[in-house]
């Protein structure tokens, strides 16, 4: 079974998909891992991948990525299936894909702009990368981490602004595709993005059947 999460930034695209993923006893793939491990392999694509990335500062195109997607397919732990993670995002890596492999099931996780926004601009770090929410994970004292001492920083990405950049984008590029993936017949299911990971969790399994 070939499972796709998409949703806006915030959702918990990531976190329901392994969850997810771990129950099935499938493997959980994204786009930025696969890039990243390839580029550590030293083959002629990583090496590409590389230096796209690194050294051009470049966007690895639609078609690279789908060409990564297809080979994982057909790795022997892939058989059984898979849980991908934000792919696809648009129309054009929608049509690539589909010229490679359809998925089974598209799980949609919904999430109001408000609520992304009160989600991600929440979220401290601290220099070591441990993270926590003023909200949902404070740390025992304000802009302090508990693990290291250091202090806590909003990261750029998680401004109002860069924040609202990025569901823009989502509104108006994964949207339409989502919504010609259902006019093609593909199987799209929607989930409450808003509720408790836990929650969330089981109303996946329940709408895909396997809970």
């Amino acid at each position: 079974m070939i499972i796709i999460i998409l949703g806006p930034q915030g959702s918990g695209k990531g976190t329901q998909g392994k969850k997810l993923a771990e129950y099935l006893k499938l493997p959980f793939i994204s786009a930025g891992e696969m890039l990243r491990d390839e580029a550590l392999t030293g083959s002629a694509l990583g090496k590409r991948i590389h230096e796209i990335i690194n050294v051009q500062g470049q966007l690895v195109s639609p078609e690279v990525i789908t060409d990564l997607f297809d080979a994982r397919l057909k790795q022997d732990d892939a058989k059984s299936g898979v849980v991908i993670d934000s792919y696809p995002r648009d129309l054009q890596q929608y049509a690539l894909m589909k010229a490679r492999f359809v998925p089974d099931v598209i799980v949609v996780l919904d999430l109001s702009d408000a609520e992304a926004v009160q989600r991600l601009g929440g979220r401290r770090q601290c220099s070591k990368g441990h993270i926590y929410h003023l909200e949902f994970n404070p740390p025992k004292q304000e802009g302090v981490c508990d693990v290291d001492g250091s202090a806590l920083f909003l990261r750029d990405d998680d401004r109002e602004e860069a924040i609202r950049t990025r569901l823009g984008w989502h509104r108006g590029k994964t949207e339409p595709m989502i919504e010609a993936m259902a006019n093609d017949g593909m199987r799209v299911v929607h989930v409450d993005g808003s509720l408790s990971i836990d929650e969330a969790q089981m109303a996946i399994r329940f709408a895909l059947g396997v809970s």
